[in-house]
């Protein structure tokens, strides 16, 4: 199966079934915001859309993925697709420009064109706005794909101007899958899956084994907090500040302290296995402060560890913030 299609199905099955039957039945709209986290594959939906409107040999209400239509599609090499992602950090308006020009012309080879803009949030305000004339008096026979991880930053009245679609999170088995023949290991799939469902995302938090060694130091951390030991306290500079180098390392490092504690929880209230854990290398630490923590200190420091993402607002040193957040749990502990 070709690629993209094979990503849009394992990925998103049902939507993309739906659509090969919206599509089958001419009842596709001129425009859609697919809205999706990262990894959730809303570029190869729109693609396997996109090569179903262009096919040649239809399979089982399926593109074949192997016509010359859906091979150009695939390589981004048809006359009447195209597709816009962010030139650097935005989309900016020449970029709209050149799509409103191409769009004016007539279709090359059917009487059908598709735009895609990946990443829809990164337009800039005048290039949004010269999209919103365009998706409001569009010119023939247009269909249009905004692919967006933040519905947030979409301007209103592109909104309210396209059919929104939600696609649902990526299925764990399927991300755990990727992640397996990325040769990521496999005490790190459970965290990595509620920090993200991308699998590039994954790669990259584990170059230079960077992810591991950041979720190992914060295992170590946690070891000395169970058995009350000070140490805790100078491995937050010795072992963690120096994988800490932007905002971005610092909301992974806060967010990995709250789910070491609701693996605690978890543990607690649940009798969760090892293996579902996200810390599960921690398992016995775990189970013992698990077994002796009362209720209160646990949604104590919970509390206190979530309020570490509103700190991250602010002005306020992360060293300082962990050190603090180090020394209430080991007073409440005690």
């Amino acid at each position: 199966m070709n690629s993209i299609i094979s990503e849009a199905v394992r990925k998103q099955r049902t939507l993309t079934g739906h659509f090969m039957d919206v599509v089958h039945n001419n009842q596709l709209s001129h425009a859609y915001l697919l809205c999706g986290e990262p990894g959730s594959g809303k570029l190869a939906l729109a693609l396997t859309i996109t090569m179903r409107l262009f096919c040649k040999r239809v399979d089982q209400n399926y593109p074949c993925g192997k016509c010359n239509e859906c091979m150009r599609i695939t390589k981004h090499e048809h006359p009447d697709v195209v597709l816009i992602s962010p030139r650097g950090q935005s989309i900016k308006i020449d970029q709209i420009r050149y799509l409103k020009a191409e769009f004016s012309k007539s279709a090359v080879e059917g009487n059908l064109k598709v735009f895609i803009i990946n990443d829809a949030d990164r337009m800039t305000v005048s290039a949004a706005n010269s999209l919103l004339k365009f998706i409001e008096e569009p010119s023939g026979n247009v269909v249009s794909f905004l692919l967006t991880n933040d519905k947030s930053a979409i301007l209103p009245t592109i909104v309210s101007r396209t059919q929104v679609v939600e696609l649902p999170s990526v299925p764990k088995k399927v991300f755990f899958n990727e992640l397996k023949a990325a040769d990521v290991n496999p005490s790190q799939y459970n965290l990595l899956a509620v920090l993200t469902n991308d699998v590039g995302t994954a790669k990259k938090w584990n170059a230079g084994d960077w992810f591991g060694t950041l979720q190992k130091a914060i295992g170590t951390w946690f070891k000395q907090i169970e058995q009350g030991n000070l140490m805790a306290y100078p491995l937050v500079q010795i072992s963690i500040m120096p994988l800490i180098h932007n905002h971005h390392d610092r909301e992974i490092t806060a967010e990995m302290m709250i789910q070491i504690w609701c693996d605690v929880m978890n543990v607690k209230f649940e009798n969760t296995p090892r293996q579902d854990l996200k810390f599960p290398q921690n398992y016995d630490e775990i189970t013992k402060v698990a077994k002796r923590i009362t209720t209160d200190q646990l949604l104590n420091i919970i509390d206190m560890t979530l309020e570490t993402h509103q700190l991250l607002t602010e002005n306020v040193n992360f060293q300082n913030i962990l050190e603090m957040m180090t020394l209430k749990t080991l007073a409440w502990l005690k």
